[in-house]
């Protein structure tokens, strides 16, 4: 929070400034003018949000300042100190709807009075303004998700919806005459939700649109949006001439550099071949995807080992499975994920191919179990070969898990319940927990619930309000500490969890039990 101190006097300036514990109020940063000419000229270049303002001085006097402020800068607050009892300064006071008018010469008890009210209105208005701001993310996300499932469904060969999508594309500025498409394989993109974006999805695609929005506002206008779990579309109008698949290429590189610095994600891209009518999105597509399907996935050519042969690997699998050893699965998945990082030459088409093998052994064993699992299968567009290993494992393990009950699984979602009790301060997802205890993540989310009425997420963020509720109550830590302290790298995002859980902000928490 920045303060600005007007008067054309120096000693009240800095008697001011002398007189309040600045840092008792979290004001960071203060300025001075000797003058409404200089106080606008800061104003405009660092946005102080409270200003203690004289009335009469040289140049631009406080009711001059005042009136352009109120114009200018309504959310600014304002708080008078003058040596005139005039009701025309009073009056202009009121009118820039000012906080305080303290008469000269002042207290510090009436600095520090005056001052925590402008902090407290601040933070009403950083809360009123972040609601807004949520409310108004959750209606654009609601509206995005809804338009993102009707282009999958045009794309997918249904026609429906044609005509709201060209209305919406033209609306948002891309050509539908000209349209280019351009296939976006996220590889990683499940790990960083789980440990960045604490497992919130909106929360990630909104950081990537936004980003989006910076690194191809210069190619002109673009809609990006998800069209399977891994893949993304990015749709862009442009002429049919050569220097422009240039210019695309260079924008949406700099687009996939940007997301790798900024957040780590790492991508595949597939350009479709040229630019047409949206008519013609479903050969878009397909050419895209021919494109992206050619992306290396290891391309140590120096290394030079042949593929490995997956069907080998059938029969020690299923002798696992009889067995019910988990241990001997990870260890045969595991070796044969090195095989793959081994080849010289992988491409993504050809671990799509190894997908389709794995998950027809998959479906080999469930049945011979006599299961039917919908959703046992490795999603075809995993590309990041240590995922796709996981995740085979993983789907192996559930098969086992189905065999029964033998007492270990009970003991081990306890185990895994006082791991969280102990941990909760630490990122902690499904995945790492699958990882770590050698249960499949729907295994460990369905019994988990069952023994304690509850998710892993929800109890360890009840955990972490708990702990936060404790050092509001018992110390004097600062919010962002607290956050630091139990996992959260964003104050924002840890203030808005502990609001919900408790009805209001820490702050708030905190100042409502000092006063009570």
């Amino acid at each position: 929070m920045k303060v600005l101190i007007v008067d054309d006097e120096e000693h009240v300036r800095e008697g001011i400034e002398l007189a309040i514990d600045w840092d008792q109020f979290g004001i960071k940063q203060r300025f001075q003018a000797e003058n409404g000419l200089q106080a606008i000229e800061i104003m405009r270049r660092y946005k102080p949000e409270i200003l203690f303002c004289d009335m009469s001085m040289p140049k631009m006097n406080g009711i001059q300042l005042l009136d352009l402020l109120r114009e200018d800068y309504p959310d600014t607050h304002i708080i008078v100190v003058s040596g005139y009892n005039d009701f025309t300064y009073t009056r202009a006071t009121i009118r820039a709807n000012g906080v305080d008018y303290i008469l000269k010469p002042f207290k510090r008890r009436d600095l520090e009075q005056a001052l925590s009210k402008a902090v407290a209105l601040c933070k009403q208005q950083e809360d009123s303004m972040r609601m807004q701001r949520d409310t108004k993310f959750l209606v654009q996300q609601a509206d995005y998700v809804v338009m993102e499932q009707k282009m999958s469904q045009l794309i997918k060969g249904g026609s429906t919806y044609f005509s709201e999508i060209k209305n919406y594309c033209e609306k948002s500025g891309i050509s539908t005459t000209n349209l280019r498409t351009t296939l976006i394989l996220m590889r990683n993109d499940s790990r960083l939700i789980e440990h960045r974006y604490n497992g919130e999805g909106g929360l990630f695609s909104f950081a990537l649109k936004n980003m989006a929005q910076e690194s191809m506002s210069e190619c002109g206008k673009h809609l990006l949006f998800r069209f399977d779990e891994h893949l993304w579309i990015l749709m862009t109008g442009e002429k049919l001439e050569y220097e422009m698949t240039n210019k695309l290429n260079y924008y949406v590189n700099n687009l996939i550099a940007a997301w790798n610095s900024t957040i780590g994600l790492d991508t595949l891209v597939g350009f479709s071949e040229r630019a047409s009518d949206l008519h013609q999105i479903h050969q878009q597509i397909t050419s895209a995807k021919t494109a992206l399907l050619q992306s290396p996935i290891s391309v140590d050519h120096q290394l030079g080992q042949h593929k490995p042969v997956l069907s080998n690997k059938e029969m020690q699998l299923n002798i696992a499975l009889e067995n019910r050893n988990k241990l001997y699965v990870e260890e045969i998945i595991h070796r044969f994920a090195e095989e793959l990082r081994q080849c010289g030459d992988l491409r993504l088409k050809d671990l799509q191919l190894y997908t389709k093998e794995a998950n027809y052994m998959l479906e080999r064993a469930s049945r011979q179990m006599n299961k039917n699992f919908e959703d046992m299968s490795i999603p075809m567009w995993i590309s990041d070969i240590t995922e796709w290993g996981t995740i085979w494992i993983q789907q192996w393990w559930r098969l086992i898990e189905e065999f029964g009950d033998s007492g270990y699984e009970g003991r081990g979602i306890q185990v895994i319940h006082e791991y969280i009790e102990q941990h909760f301060h630490e990122k902690i997802s499904l995945t790492d927990l699958s990882e770590k205890f050698h249960f499949s993540p729907q295994y460990i989310a369905k019994k988990f619930k069952e023994m304690y009425n509850t998710t892993v997420m929800t109890y360890q963020t009840e955990l972490q309000m708990q702990k936060a509720k404790s050092l509001l109550e018992h110390t004097d830590m600062p919010i962002i500490k607290i956050a630091e302290t139990l996992g959260y790298q964003d104050e924002n995002y840890f203030s808005k969890v502990f609001r919900k859980q408790h009805g209001l902000p820490p702050l708030k928490y905190r100042k409502t039990l000092r006063d009570s």
